[in-house]
């Protein structure tokens, strides 16, 4: 646990402390580590705009993927209290709570956390830090899910082949009856539910997931893997299911159960 605590902080989202800067002083100008002060700075005032924009212009790719991936998430708001709450939580509420934690939805901490997801994932995929990586592109996945799953508090539809168009009157608190009435996870014109697509996407999200459990119980992190775990047993304790080519209402309202029962 310790483990997990001390990565995050340090590495995740305390950007503006200066014991976390391990940085050297700067000697020239333009530099990586310019534009690295630069977004230190910018983030001191909570200006993600400012800070992702000097993260851009670094010329170290994985340097950059990983700090663009870890603003993101911020900005998206995935914040260190979320973090420790949510992410923290070893059953199966982690999803739902940290898409409570994200309500209410809107469009711009939709669009961050699509782009947490691509360069989280990106630096996972060349990063030599293993351990971050992983850790950085399972919270990505999870964000990205928990995101659609807090939009169903606001746009819900009747088919799952239908458009997401059915608008709410929302209190901002989510509950499982936003995601579908029963617990079987089908929708229809007088039983509304979480959009389809949106549904589809948590699924891919969730399958990738599954993918590192073994991998985050090797390096230490037991309550993300045994969260992880815990949806399968919302599976009858099967594998969760991949995406069909082509899509099916069956795999989306088996998705959507799965999440309906994380509540």
């Amino acid at each position: 646990m310790k483990t997990f605590f001390s990565s995050i902080v340090c590495s995740f989202f305390l950007f503006s402390l200066l014991s976390c800067n391990v940085y050297a002083p700067l000697n020239s100008n333009n530099s990586d580590l310019d534009k690295l002060e630069e977004a230190q700075k910018c983030l001191k005032d909570s200006d993600y705009a400012c800070a992702i924009s000097q993260y851009k212009n670094l010329s170290d790719p994985t340097l950059k993927n990983q700090k663009l991936c870890q603003a993101y998430l911020s900005k998206g708001g995935v914040t260190l209290s979320v973090l420790v709450k949510e992410i923290n939580n070893s059953s199966t509420k982690m999803l739902s709570g940290l898409a409570r934690a994200l309500t209410p939805w809107d469009a711009q901490k939709s669009e961050d956390l699509d782009n947490a997801k691509t360069y989280c994932t990106a630096y996972f995929g060349d990063s030599s830090s293993q351990k971050m990586g992983l850790l950085l592109n399972t919270i990505s996945l999870f964000s990205h899910c928990a995101i659609r799953v807090a939009k169903a508090n606001l746009f819900q539809a009747t088919h799952d082949t239908g458009p997401c168009n059915q608008t709410l009157s929302t209190d901002n608190s989510l509950t499982a009856t936003d995601i579908a009435l029963t617990s079987d996870g089908t929708v229809g014109t007088n039983s509304p539910g979480m959009c389809p697509k949106d549904v589809q996407d948590c699924g891919d999200d969730l399958v990738s997931v599954a993918l590192s459990e073994s991998d985050l119980s090797s390096l230490g992190f037991d309550n993300i893997a045994n969260a992880i775990n815990g949806l399968k047993s919302l599976n009858n304790n099967n594998p969760l299911p991949t995406v069909p080519s082509p899509m099916t209402d069956t795999y989306t309202d088996k998705i959507r159960q799965i999440i309906w029962k994380t509540f």
